[in-house]
């Protein structure tokens, strides 16, 4: 692993935690400035009323949030993301049907 991907490793886990994700069912990396992401993407604490719109709602955003934070860290080049339970379409972040545990 070079050295400058040892840096964004670092940043990408440290936003993570700082984003509250739940980050022990995702697994990622960075190869040459590209961040890769999969697994299922949680929210492990959340500022809503409890609704499952409100919820829904919260967990767009906080992808949006993630993705812009991680595209930001210098030394970034692309951010790949491969998520079971979420997916982008035409630049909005759209839940995927109900994963069974």
């Amino acid at each position: 692993m070079l050295k400058e991907d040892f840096v964004i490793q670092s940043t990408v886990r440290r936003v993570l935690v700082r984003s509250h994700i739940e980050y022990s069912r995702l697994t990622f990396g960075t190869v040459k400035g590209v961040v890769y992401l999969q697994g299922i993407f949680e929210v492990s604490r959340y500022y809503t009323d409890g609704s499952a719109e409100s919820m829904k709602e919260f967990a767009m955003k906080t992808l949006a949030s993630l993705e812009k934070k991680i595209r930001s860290i210098p030394g970034v080049t692309d951010v790949n993301f491969k998520f079971l339970n979420w997916k982008k379409d035409k630049g909005q972040w759209i839940p995927k049907k109900e994963i069974e545990d």
